[in-house]
């Protein structure tokens, strides 16, 4: 397979049925979503300053694109990832506001230091769910983990009726939740990713807990910062695409740090750096609100279910000479 597509493959779908399908998922996706959760849209903030500092530089491994503000003397970031914000955004509602369960963002943004492959390009776009939750209950997580499972089968039913030319179910019946200690125990020889792609080709749908501590400094892995999610309870929800012959992540859901957790992680990770942040001073201030942040990966839930081999089919973005002469000449339309 070169670029992660098969030899011969061609797409099921045309431009336009592609271009529709695409529309349908995203629109359809945040509606649900939306409404299952009773979220509050929200437009997302694009940028941050070192002293609030919402950016996630995952352990200092995803380098910041930061610019001048010429009007303000300082320097701004564009936010790699928004769980941060999302949070921020819920603390600074006033008592008028109580009624609100938690927020829901579009997002969109810039990873310069991707290993661009057939699932991931520059650009990451996610829906974002941030829900005030009242304690740290994985009861709940994978209640909720469960419901937006359900709505990514609904959404697939109905493409796959829409299209005659898709195959009738992309995503499993079952939903099976497996620790990385069992993962590990069934297939001890494999290494951790050919771990996720058998478990997946063997059982469908999956999401995998009590792992984010375990993969630190493995490579080629998203290391985690130790003042966003509480890594205990960082759940990632896989499907197994037939199409790309390997699990991917789609979904994740994960309670964020509070003060006690920010303090035992901080003694594994050692962000020293990060310790005098504005943003840490609210956590260590128990000035945050406690959240449920969850998130899903709109284009791989488009190239799962419109069974596309490259991320380029789903979303624009920046590839080589050489990746894009190889889609024309293989009739393989990049948007």
């Amino acid at each position: 397979m070169k670029y992660g597509i098969a030899l011969g493959y061609v797409s099921k779908l045309n431009f336009q049925e592609t271009i529709e399908g695409i529309e349908f998922i995203k629109e359809n996706l945040f509606s649900e979503l939306k409404s299952k959760f009773a979220l509050l849209n929200v437009s997302s903030g694009l940028v941050t300053n070192k002293y609030l500092w919402l950016n996630d530089d995952f352990q200092q491994t995803k380098r910041p694109i930061d610019f001048d503000i010429i009007s303000q003397n300082e320097y701004g970031e564009i936010i790699q990832s928004n769980n941060k914000w999302r949070r921020h955004f819920l603390k600074n509602l006033d008592d008028d506001n109580e009624n609100i369960k938690g927020i829901i963002t579009n997002f969109t943004t810039i990873n310069r230091d991707a290993i661009l492959d057939n699932i991931n390009s520059l650009i990451f776009e996610e829906i974002g769910l941030e829900i005030i939750a009242k304690e740290v209950d994985m009861e709940n997580l994978n209640n909720s983990l469960i419901e937006v499972y359900k709505i990514l089968c609904k959404l697939d039913s109905k493409l796959s009726s829409d299209y005659e030319n898709l195959s009738k179910y992309h995503f499993s019946k079952t939903l099976t939740f497996i620790t990385y200690k069992k993962l590990k125990e069934l297939y001890p020889l494999l290494t951790f990713s050919e771990r996720l792609n058998k478990f997946g080709k063997d059982n469908g749908s999956f999401v995998i807990q009590d792992y984010a501590e375990k993969i630190m400094n493995q490579k080629n892995v998203n290391q985690f910062s130790e003042d966003v999610f509480n890594l205990r309870t960082y759940s990632k929800l896989y499907v197994y695409n037939g199409e790309c012959e390997k699990s991917v992540s789609i979904a994740y859901a994960s309670f964020q740090v509070d003060r006690k957790t920010l303090k035992e992680q901080n003694l594994i990770l050692k962000e020293n750096s990060k310790i005098n942040n504005e943003y840490n001073h609210l956590i260590k201030s128990n000035e945050l609100p406690l959240t449920l942040s969850m998130g899903v990966f709109t284009n791989r839930v488009a190239m799962s279910i419109l069974e596309k081999q490259h991320i380029g089919e789903v979303h624009s973005s920046i590839w080589g000479n050489e990746f894009i002469e190889y889609c024309k000449s293989n009739n393989i339309k990049i948007l």
